[in-house]
């Protein structure tokens, strides 16, 4: 009976508690993503507390962005160099501090600046959860997790559109971001409770748990990484193809739903969450089928052909009635989920060794389109529009969103024909030789073994 116990235990161990421990990732990405996402149910508010422009807005929620994006190296760096468990935990606090920096902000510059430690902390998340995931779990279930993982993130941000909405029309939003400071810090244990680094069944040798252990070969990690044409090309088209997230999701989708198409802000928020009901499908159905097929580039371009013509239709055809809308915006979620097969094409187009500081350089590229386009929306905003309000700040119409929001079709466009030049991984590690050359400089420094006399 004991023999059976202790096998039950080990079974559980290798089956179940992996798949735990990236679940706590995954609850750091929906708090993450329920911090990325609050300020677009809180325009109104945010505006008149602090007196802004539509450049302003764009810029203090893009702060985000501009503390996010830079810090994807650095975090891969930390993960691949120190494992996830400290990092993680540590990481989430600092969103946590940022978040009570922008609770308790009275003008722009403290509020600006909560909002940058929120970005701060927030940045590990993601590559944190497919760092857990190429540890723990099996290849051939990466980019499985990394659309999974999307897709819960992407229910979090339609929940938050949803519920947060309400509470802050009844008791303002630094009231109702109070509470998310409590959940931070209990989900802050919880990551330093359950979350290992590294499998006690694996040994530190094999080959997908190694890391490189000086800054010598930390800087050929990322000088190869960044040297690899093929990194910058998946890049940029990640970037292009989460336009529909970073700018129109994240912060502009219900002020143009609202203008552009006069919806009550209930309506907007509901149209607006069927982009995340359709993500939170295609994440994991799209992951899945590219694992199935062995194809990453083909699902990319086909998904992003349709997401930029329903775009198309929604921003220049008028007259679109209710009931288009949603199913337009699910489908647009639906195939935007596809992005996540990125991080698997950055990722197998690098050695194993070195996934956390590809899967952030990726993601890097991919969130910068948040640190730009954000604002440049809004100074697009500004420049359009020629009335003002008797507050004296600009008031937006429906042309004026039009043209501001033109960059993301185009974005996508321009990510659809750029895939054309992508090279296919076929589910697999493209760059096995490049190891020799991370391992290489500390096979070297090794003193040679005295002769036995």
């Amino acid at each position: 009976m004991m023999a059976n116990d202790r096998a039950m235990t080990v079974s559980f161990f290798r089956t179940a508690y992996p798949w735990i421990i990236v679940c706590c990732g995954m609850l750091f990405y929906c708090y993450n993503y329920f911090l990325r996402v609050s300020p677009s149910v809180m325009q109104g508010e945010l505006t008149h507390a602090f007196h802004i422009t539509a450049t302003q807005f764009g810029t203090l929620a893009g702060l985000y962005y501009w503390a996010y994006t830079p810090m994807q190296v650095p975090a891969g760096i930390l993960y691949d160099k120190f494992g996830v468990r400290f990092v993680l935990s540590v990481a989430c606090l600092i969103a946590v501090v940022g978040l009570s920096i922008f609770i308790a902000a009275h003008n722009y510059s403290f509020a600006s600046m909560g909002r940058f430690f929120i970005g701060l902390g927030c940045a590990f998340a993601y590559i944190g959860t497919l760092k857990l995931a190429s540890i723990w779990l099996a290849p051939n279930r990466f980019a499985t997790v990394a659309g999974l993982a999307t897709a819960i993130g992407m229910a979090s941000g339609a929940l938050s559109q949803k519920y947060l909405a309400k509470i802050v029309d009844v008791i303002g939003y630094q009231e109702a971001l109070r509470s998310a400071l409590i959940s931070g810090v209990i989900l802050s244990v919880i990551i330093l409770l359950l979350v290992r680094s590294r499998p006690k069944h694996k040994t530190s040798d094999e080959s997908e748990m190694r890391t490189p252990i000086d800054l010598s070969q930390l800087f050929t990690s990322i000088r190869l990484i960044f040297a690899n044409p093929q990194m910058w090309l998946i890049g940029i088209i990640g970037c292009l193809l989460y336009l529909p997230s970073s700018v129109f999701l994240d912060l502009w989708g219900i002020p143009y739903l609202k203008e552009a198409h006069h919806l009550t802000p209930e309506q907007a928020v509901a149209i607006s969450s069927y982009t995340f009901y359709g993500w939170i499908i295609g994440g994991p159905v799209l992951g899945a089928l590219s694992d199935k097929i062995k194809r990453r580039r083909m699902p990319l371009t086909l998904t992003g052909i349709v997401a930029a013509i329903l775009l198309c239709v929604i921003f220049y055809i008028p007259g679109v009635s209710l009931d288009a809308l949603y199913i337009m915006f699910f489908l647009i979620g639906f195939c935007c989920g596809s992005h996540s097969l990125c991080f698997a094409l950055g990722k197998e187009s690098n050695p194993i060794q070195i996934s956390g500081t590809a899967v952030a350089i990726t993601n890097m590229l991919i969130m910068a389109g948040g640190a730009v386009f954000q604002p440049l929306v809004g100074k697009l905003l500004d420049l359009h529009s020629l009335s003002a309000g008797p507050n004296g700040l600009p008031i937006y119409t429906s042309s004026d969103y039009t043209f501001a929001l033109s960059v993301v079709p185009i974005g996508m466009a321009l990510g659809v024909a750029l895939t054309f030049f992508l090279k296919e991984t076929y589910c697999e590690s493209q760059a096995k030789e490049a190891e020799k050359l991370i391992y290489k400089p500390a096979i070297l420094r090794q003193p040679e073994a005295e002769p036995i006399k």
